[in-house]
């Protein structure tokens, strides 16, 4: 009996650990009373149908405009959302979006503001509210919902958002990832809203969709292996630096890395190149892949 309970909370524990929930999943979990579902997708698609309870977030409610750049908001406007939102210390959150542009990468950033203020059981819905539709059988509603005030509060935990001089530092000393296209870290277009092009010397490119099928899912784990652990030489024990444009697209790959993945040190450079690469005394490079040498 002894081994029985130890293997099935053994199961448990690695199926709330993956990042990700499947359709399937979800719907055996509908009506958990700790369950909080959160959609991320415009007022138009909401209204014309969402998963059962799911109350909407702005993704404005979670950054902020810093001169040319944005951030993560103040641990009290974060705390103020979440309690919006009904969570509460031992929440179970599940985020998703209605497979628009951005709306994945929308679920990944409040994934990440809910995580680095202390919440521990956050995770995306695995292809998105197309995923939920595509069966008949499940129960789709168009009423707003609006859940009693949550009490959670926020902690913020340190060591997960890194800032400009942090990642001045560690130029050479520790792998950085860029999220962009590739004709972005290479310089052969201009990303929106950045006066210089190129990448940071050293950063590997990692474009955050190579990680998800066509239709939204993400990869099997043995290709996530292979394009993260074998083809970047990453360590999961080690330190590793994700930054893109502007904090969103970085977002899905912390995510994967951190939640998916387990790697036990992943950071992100929230500000990203919107501040970066509108600065004149940051280095960039263009064309130039500069092996990291681990």
């Amino acid at each position: 009996m002894r081994y029985l309970l130890m293997t099935a909370f053994l199961f448990l524990s690695l199926q709330a650990s993956t990042g990700f929930i499947s359709a399937e999943q979800l719907q055996k979990k509908l009506f958990d009373k700790k369950l909080i579902l959160v959609d991320v997708g415009n007022r138009a698609d909401y209204d014309a149908g969402h998963i059962p309870n799911a109350m909407r977030s702005e993704i404005s409610a979670w950054r902020q405009p810093i001169e040319l750049h944005q951030e993560m908001r103040s641990s009290a406007d974060i705390q103020e959302e979440m309690q919006r939102l009904g969570i509460n210390k031992d929440s179970q959150v599940v985020i998703y979006g209605h497979n628009n542009k951005k709306e994945a990468l929308k679920s990944s950033y409040m994934a990440l503001a809910m995580i680095t203020h202390g919440l521990k059981d956050v995770t995306i819905l695995n292809g998105a509210y197309g995923e939920w539709e595509d069966d008949e059988d499940r129960p789709i509603s168009k009423k707003l919902t609006e859940n009693p005030k949550g009490n959670f509060t926020a902690k913020f935990i340190p060591g997960i958002l890194v800032n400009m001089q942090y990642v001045k530092a560690h130029i050479g000393k520790v792998p950085m990832l860029e999220a962009r296209p590739a004709v972005f870290y290479y310089g052969t277009l201009r990303s929106s809203g950045v006066k210089r092009i190129g990448h940071i010397p050293k950063a590997m490119s990692s474009f955050w969709k190579d990680k998800f099928e066509i239709d939204g899912t993400l990869k099997e784990e043995e290709v996530l292996k292979e394009i993260i652990i074998d083809g970047y030489a990453l360590d999961k024990t080690k330190e590793v630096i994700l930054y893109c444009t502007g904090g969103l697209e970085a977002s899905m790959n912390w995510f994967i890395l951190s939640q998916h993945m387990h790697f036990k040190d992943a950071k992100i450079y929230d500000a990203s190149l919107r501040e970066w690469a509108n600065k004149d005394n940051t280095p960039l490079v263009r064309y130039k892949w500069e092996t990291f040498g681990y």
